[in-house]
């Protein structure tokens, strides 16, 4: 009787075993950070040239007084910024600043950035489409997209309106981009032809600020 009761105590302990249920084993914890990659762009400050960008440009800040007194800019910066500026093609609301520089190689030729931000595509295609196709002729179109979907390279040409009147020794070159919401707008003048290989330059960093 007590080799029996031994023997079944013996089989009740084996099936608790058993029956236990066998937990997954726990992941190897991931010591590796996560980067993030992603350069958010939050508004038109994220895509002024800083510093470190004009010295790769080769380019300074204007400070000649006259210059920056035509652009309305008066208060003791290059700049001049609109956090509600009004668009004139649709009257929607967005972000507009200005900034106007001189290309160190070429003392004569000034550069000047627009970047505006927009409520929407419509808002953002009506802008472009205007500023870039208004007074201009096509003789003096350089390249179509090649700065995304939608760009546009031109240099001024006699048969823009009122291009009789210009300077024939003056270059006007304009690169309009749009980039989500933003249009870029490099525009320069000068009696250097080659600034066109500096204003190229201009738009492919600041395209590269979106990431």
């Amino acid at each position: 009787m007590m080799k029996q009761a031994i023997i079944l105590a013996i089989l009740l302990i084996f099936i608790a075993g058993c029956s236990k249920v066998q937990e997954p084993p726990v992941p190897p914890i991931n010591t590796t950070p996560t980067i993030n990659t992603t350069h958010t762009i939050s508004g038109i400050q994220d895509l002024s040239l800083n510093e470190e960008d004009l010295e790769q440009l080769g380019m300074a800040p204007d400070r000649n007084e006259q210059d920056l007194q035509e652009l309305g800019i008066d208060n003791g910066t290059n700049c001049r910024t609109d956090e509600n500026y009004t668009n004139i093609v649709d009257s929607s609301q967005g972000q507009y600043g200005m900034c106007v520089y001189t290309i160190s190689s070429l003392n004569d030729t000034q550069v000047i950035i627009e970047l505006q931000k927009f409520t929407n595509y419509e808002a953002l295609n009506g802008s472009y489409q205007y500023s870039s196709l208004h007074l201009f002729s096509v003789e003096g179109l350089i390249s179509e997209n090649d700065y995304g979907d939608q760009s546009r390279f031109r240099v001024n040409n006699v048969h823009d309106y009122g291009g009789e009147f210009n300077d024939p020794n003056v270059y006007y070159y304009h690169l309009w981009i749009c980039k989500n919401e933003y249009l870029i707008h490099i525009t320069s003048k000068g009696r250097n032809k080659e600034a066109v290989d500096h204003i190229a330059k201009i738009g492919r960093l600041i395209l590269s600020k979106f990431g």
